[in-house]
């Protein structure tokens, strides 16, 4: 998952000092990978957490408590298709729909996007509206048919904007991997990673690259041993997908894929955002869980953004004065949240 935050001055926080302020999310080894821009950052927090603020600087975007109710079903995904869905998830860890969002949904997506970036925010601020909630209305049919009723929202979130630019990139290559054994019996996932793209994604603005499970030859010793890495396919294995803009893109906490290096040439950013459901008659496999639909109000949104920076942001690793009142500001919204 990757954001255009400004390189100019990056300041490391050291992982004991990570894990002191918020708890032990991740392993002391695990590297956090977008860095923040702290200067520019932090005098912007007491806005962050004004209502008014996010509403004025995108009035045509709703922020409401229950940013699901209503939402469509209006998919055009056919039990056919979802049937072919799950075929192609069991073997090859992975599916991708067609586009699904329309036209107007996406520009207003963007629009959100587009703003809160230029305001001087991560762009995972975006998503205190109700806009990137609403459009699971597109996807629920095929989440449905693949996780089942009552399917829950694991909210690790991150918003990329990988720029038209040659030192663009997506995430390195890696598995998600964030929970083991995660496959059922029958070799259907448990927890899917749901990727959806706001702009076109293609190989000049960074697609994402993936090697199919079948292809993996250590993808069966990844189901239970998380740190298991991927060393020995074939490159003329490696898959790429080029991904229309309102597409949703999923696949298994195994699967081995990283977002390609983008290039001046390309035409536009490669804008999307992800996060992950579990099937709803499993054992929550983190510690925040939402409901589809639930309420999920203003202060909740804004904690769920400080936890997906706590996951994915490189805070970096050495002890810094001007983080603290960063790192202050995420562990005071994340403990807001209702714990499992």
């Amino acid at each position: 998952m990757s954001t255009n935050i400004t390189k100019e001055r990056s300041i490391r926080l050291s992982t004991v000092q990570y894990q002191r302020k918020i708890g032990t999310m991740t392993e002391e080894t695990v590297t956090l990978r977008k860095s923040l821009d702290l200067d520019k950052l932090i005098p912007l927090l007491p806005q962050a957490e004004d209502i008014n603020y996010w509403r004025d600087l995108n009035p045509n975007s709703t922020i409401s408590d229950r940013p699901f109710e209503g939402f469509s079903e209006v998919s055009g995904i056919q039990k056919a298709e979802i049937d072919e869905y799950r075929l192609q998830l069991r073997e090859e860890g992975y599916f991708q729909t067609p586009s699904v969002i329309p036209a107007a949904t996406i520009h207003q997506m963007r629009d959100c996007i587009e703003n809160v970036r230029k305001a001087g925010f991560p762009t995972m601020f975006a998503l205190v509206y109700d806009i990137f909630y609403q459009v699971f209305g597109y996807f629920n049919s095929t989440l449905t048919g693949i996780l089942g009723n009552g399917y829950k929202l694991v909210p690790n979130f991150w918003v990329y904007y990988i720029e038209t630019s040659d030192s663009g990139k997506g995430f390195e290559p890696h598995r998600d991997a964030e929970y083991e054994n995660t496959i059922d019996s029958n070799g259907m996932p448990t927890v899917l990673t749901l990727w959806v793209t706001i702009t076109e994604a293609n190989p000049l603005n960074s697609c994402m690259y993936m090697v199919p499970a079948n292809r993996d030859p250590e993808y069966a010793e990844a189901i239970k041993n998380l740190k298991t890495k991927a060393t020995k396919f074939a490159l003329e294995d490696i898959r790429a997908l080029p991904t229309q803009a309102g597409t949703l893109s999923c696949w298994d906490q195994y699967v081995f894929h990283w977002g390609s290096r983008s290039s001046s040439r390309a035409k536009s950013p490669r804008i999307s955002y992800a996060v992950y459901c579990q099937r709803g008659d499993i054992s929550p496999v983190d510690d925040v869980i939402v409901d589809i639909p639930s309420v999920l109000d203003f202060p909740t949104r804004l904690s769920l953004i400080c936890r997906g920076l706590y996951r994915y942001s490189y805070a970096s690793l050495q002890p810094s004065p001007q983080a603290e009142a960063l790192l202050d500001f995420l562990s005071k919204h994340t403990a807001n949240l209702k714990k499992t």
